[in-house]
């Protein structure tokens, strides 16, 4: 009964070590087989990420200075040009019921020329909000003053000037076109540039704002003193000879 027990014991020692030991070569096949899938699948040449394209000049610059080689900065050039060509012949879409563009208007130019003035897609939907925005706030102000009456007529010249181009606009519209539209408004705007213009009317409008906030057509609470506004002047010397 002894030598049975015993017998026994040893039988079942060996059979749980044989078990341990095919459940460890099995791990060790399974962790063997996901190094291996793991090499090849690190192998697989993967591809190139999808070319982003820039939205302001500073991307540019940005996306030129990190390039590594002169091939790679061609690439960029290239991509960059390509985007062009295919923009200029996207026909612009349907406008809204006040005949005003519910997208921008087209413009692929990159840059102003002019370091810290980026490229406004939208200038003349942006300027005929704003100069409209300016209108409505000048309401606000007592027709009588200076101030409106002058503000007042030269944001309505302006806002007819925009109106104008904004119409001019055609289904399937070049680059170019959009581009001589814009110079032609910059001209009868008096601006080197549109995007120049935009940021004289928001100014303007935010100047409105502060005028109706201020209540600057009131009387002063403190009187100025007599004279306090009266030029300096010179009276004509008598030292010298008339003649």
């Amino acid at each position: 009964m002894t030598f049975s027990l015993s017998t026994a014991a040893r039988r079942s020692r060996s059979l749980i070590s044989a078990s341990c030991q095919s459940s460890s070569g099995s791990h060790q096949l399974h962790h063997s087989s996901a190094l291996i899938r793991a090499k090849y699948a690190s192998s697989v040449s993967q591809p190139p990420p999808a070319f982003e394209v820039p939205k302001t000049e500073r991307e540019v610059a940005d996306m030129l200075a990190k390039a590594g080689s002169n091939e790679e900065r061609k690439r960029i050039f290239d991509a960059l040009k390509g985007v062009q060509e295919v923009a200029a012949k996207v026909p612009p879409k349907a406008r809204g019921p006040a005949g005003v563009h519910l997208i921008p208007i087209g413009r692929t130019k990159l840059t102003t020329n002019q370091t810290g003035v980026d490229v406004h897609h939208s200038p003349f939907e942006s300027l005929s909000k704003t100069y409209q925005d300016t209108l409505k706030a000048l309401e606000k102000i007592p027709a009588s003053t200076v101030y409106r009456q002058a503000v007042h007529s030269t944001t309505r010249n302006n806002l007819e000037i925009i109106k104008k181009y904004l119409s001019a606009a055609v289904p399937g519209e070049t680059a170019d076109a959009v581009e001589q539209r814009v110079k032609a408004a910059e001209n009868e705007l008096g601006v080197e540039m549109i995007e120049k213009a935009i940021e004289q009317a928001e100014d303007e409008h935010q100047l409105v704002l502060k005028m109706i906030e201020y209540k600057a057509w009131q009387e002063l609470e403190e009187k100025p003193a007599p004279g306090q506004w009266d030029y300096f002047e010179i009276p004509a010397s008598t030292s010298y000879p008339k003649n």
